[in-house]
């Protein structure tokens, strides 16, 4: 897999092609995967950058997972809220 994989599968939004890119043995690719899905904000992405968040070997892998991690759940949370108000109505 190739950096443009994976700027071709954020741009078509393809959530399930960048999960799985989470599991590239190349570190790099992982880290872009990460940041990709940070960007997406899709709450498919929560378990699989929570699950890379502690157990990848690279540091700065995991670190990408945690923001992106945080990114989507706060999206999530907002998306949420936002439902929460046109309910209330």
């Amino acid at each position: 897999m190739k950096k443009r994989d994976i700027d071709a599968m954020r741009r078509a939004r393809d959530i399930d092609g960048l999960i799985r890119a989470l599991e590239d043995p190349d570190g790099a690719m992982r880290l872009n995967a990460a940041k990709a899905l940070g960007s997406a904000g899709d709450e498919k992405a929560m378990e699989p950058l929570e699950r890379l968040k502690f157990s990848d070997p690279d540091l700065h892998v995991r670190r990408a997972a945690s923001l992106a991690h945080t990114r989507v759940a706060e999206r999530v949370a907002a998306k949420k809220a936002i439902e929460g108000m046109r309910l209330e109505r």
